[in-house]
């Protein structure tokens, strides 16, 4: 029974054998991206797949994938593999909260990309790099990094991610209180988008969503709720596009100043599962419980801020969440809790502004390079339309001059023509006077003679061969005028 059933079991396994290993591979997997023959886009099909798989997958198996996703690559044959483990790794210790354990594999392996060059691997760690020390609140040497990816970016000319560099910048501006400057990027973005028609759902979520924090933090309700409406009105289903959404909406409540609605806002978003909570929310509701009276309410939230890791390096949040310590304090008639919270808050607000100085001295700094970069890119272009400029004079010239000859030639042509019918036209009037009409009179006297009697014999016989010598003669000559008038 069982050798019988050999041959079938045997059969049925070759069959699904086949079929699972002659599927073809996925477009969106990272074993068909390996197969990318073109290096180049292989390497950034690589770490886009990178960056989606490890930056937003939950904590819990993330390990694995990440262990899973070097193994592959180790075991391929890309290029460059050794510097997109170390990205793997340091995405991987940035979402632990391991900053330090994610610079130190960025810089390793900006150490590995300077070496060959890999200008993109360089771009993505240089900003990658910059990422983490926004999160960090070392917006200095974060305004740095970005302007070494774009020193990197300008030799791989890719509008789509210069677009992104101006977005990330931009945040940097925003998290120092220098509004202007952030929505100057994130204009420079936007024209990106209109000039190369860059339309990924994601990159125009990115900008509006930062505009709408601009001008929420500047107080401009009408800009705010232009940028909300182009929010709501973008496809798609994603948690960022919904977070995006719901928090420029209850942005809107604050402006107005219905901190009840706000509120209620914020406390059912934190309770909903799909919403990507953030410092921010709970900053905000701690400023609405204030602004309504809830002193308690924001008090528990402040202090609940206040605890959190994230908060260290960042100033400008503390000295404003101090500062409402004090005041709540103040409220509550305790002086000595209320001096030594605006003491905490004057203290941050000394470290804030010695930011803003450094960060401003660097944003100048940069804004120098850029000006020059443009100043030399402008004298190439300008040179190069010189060149071309004086290229359409000189074949503007050689035309002229051609146009010229032609023309004075076309000239001396019809002068000669006119010689030379002058010429013809005064040869065959003498052939006509002097040959045609001479043989004519003989002729005409000849047969005079022959109307005469007394001509006869001898005489008759010579005037009929002088008639017949006369008319050969003018013949020919008919034949001469003949053939001149032909030519």
């Amino acid at each position: 029974m069982l050798k019988m059933l050999r041959f079938p079991l045997m059969l049925l396994f070759t069959c699904c054998f086949s079929v699972v290993f002659s599927r073809p591979l996925e477009k969106d997997s990272l074993s068909y991206f390996i197969k990318i023959t073109d290096k180049d886009l292989q390497e950034k099909a690589i770490v886009n797949y990178v960056k989606i798989n490890i930056q937003d997958l939950p904590l819990q198996g993330l390990s694995q994938k990440k262990d899973s996703i070097a193994s592959v690559i180790s075991n391929s044959g890309v290029e460059n593999k050794q510097g997109i483990i170390l990205l793997i790794e340091s995405i991987y210790q940035k979402r632990l909260l391991n900053f330090d354990g994610a610079k130190r594999n960025l810089i390793k392996g900006i150490s590995d990309a300077q070496k060959k060059p890999d200008h993109f691997l360089l771009y993505t760690f240089f900003s990658y790099l910059a990422f983490i020390q926004t999160d960090q609140g070392d917006a200095i040497n974060a305004i740095y990094s970005y302007s070494m990816a774009q020193s990197e970016l300008k030799k791989l000319k890719d509008h789509y991610l210069e677009t992104i560099l101006y977005v990330n910048m931009s945040d940097i501006y925003y998290r120092s209180g220098l509004y202007n400057q952030s929505l100057f990027y994130l204009d420079k973005a936007q024209d990106n988008c209109y000039r190369y028609k860059l339309c990924e759902i994601n990159l125009l979520r990115l900008i509006s969503y930062n505009k709408t924090e601009n001008y929420f933090r500047t107080g401009n309700y009408d800009s705010l709720s232009f940028y909300h409406e182009k929010l709501c009105n973008l496809k798609g289903q994603s948690a960022k596009l919904y977070t995006s959404r719901n928090r420029s909406g209850y942005y809107l409540l604050l402006l107005k100043h219905n901190y009840k609605a706000a509120i209620q806002a914020i406390n059912t978003l934190q309770a909903d599962k799909v919403y990507l909570k953030g410092d921010i929310d709970d900053q905000h509701l701690a400023n609405a419980y204030f602004n309504i009276g809830q002193t308690d309410s924001a008090m528990s939230v402040i202090n609940n801020l206040l605890a959190r890791p994230s908060m260290a390096n960042h100033p400008e949040i503390q000295f404003h969440l101090y500062d409402m310590l004090g005041e709540i304090a103040q409220l509550k008639h305790d002086n000595k809790l209320a001096a030594y919270n605006f003491k905490l808050s004057l203290e941050q607000l000394k470290q804030n502004l010695n930011n803003l100085t450094h960060v401003g001295n660097v944003s100048s700094q940069i804004k120098i390079n850029d000006v020059q970069g443009m100043y030399y890119e402008n004298m190439l272009i300008f040179k190069k339309e010189q060149l071309r400029l004086r290229f359409i004079v000189a074949l503007a010239f050689l035309t002229v001059v051609v146009v010229g000859i032609f023309y004075r030639n076309n000239r001396q042509k019809r002068h000669y023509d006119k010689l030379v019918y002058a010429a013809q036209k005064h040869e065959l009037a003498t052939i006509n006077s002097h040959e045609v009409r001479n043989h004519l009179s003989n002729i005409l006297g000849l047969l005079d003679l022959m109307k005469d009697d007394d001509t006869q014999g001898e005489e008759l016989i010579k005037t009929k061969y002088y008639l017949l010598y006369s008319a050969q003669q003018l013949d020919k000559a008919l034949k001469n005028v003949s053939q001149k008038l032909s030519d």
